[in-house]
């Protein structure tokens, strides 16, 4: 069982204040600082339902490998920052690494007890590198989280928009 942790969150998220206020139809600054919450709670949302990294993240993956290999749970990984297993830190000359889509780190012989890889992810630093898909889907979730602040809204008939969730199906990463 490999346990992921989260160690840097991105810098940057992948839509602005100003374009979720285009969005939602936002004319003031009034509430900027929540929807700027919103987007967060939007992206967060997205890097779960399809198991990547949307902006450059680091993240830090614990545990025994099955069969040898580590299997990067966040995808696109961009780069291995570190390997170590109970021997401490690996040289690179002693695994190898295939990044991007389906990532994994592989020992060139074997990892000894305990393995863990700090790894890089995302589709790069700035936003514009995130699918528009993936983009206009996290637009979409924080002008409806805006305008749907309440938990509960008594009396009120809503729609869910079902092709919203499809922007995010070819993104979904499948467990191998």
């Amino acid at each position: 069982m490999m346990r992921s942790t989260l160690v840097a969150p991105p810098s940057v998220e992948p839509v602005s204040v100003a374009e979720a206020k285009l969005q939602a139809v936002i004319e003031h600054d009034e509430h900027d600082d929540m929807v700027s919450r919103l987007i967060m709670a939007a992206r967060q949302e997205a890097e779960q339902l399809t198991g990547r990294a949307l902006i450059t993240q680091t993240w830090q993956q614990r545990g025994n490998p099955h069969g040898g290999a580590v299997e990067l749970r966040r995808w696109p990984a961009l780069e291995v920052v570190s390997v170590s297993d109970s021997r401490g830190e690996l040289p690179t000359t002693e695994w190898a690494a295939q990044l991007g889509e389906s990532p994994v780190v592989e020992p060139v012989d074997r990892f000894e007890g305990l393995v863990t890889v700090v790894y890089k992810a995302g589709y790069g630093a700035e936003p514009e590198a995130v699918p528009a898909p993936i983009r206009q889907w996290i637009l979409a979730t924080a002008a409806s989280l805006y305008e749907h602040r309440e938990r509960a809204v008594a009396g009120t008939i809503t729609a869910k928009h079902d092709f919203l969730d499809g922007l995010l199906d070819t993104y979904v990463v499948q467990p191998v």
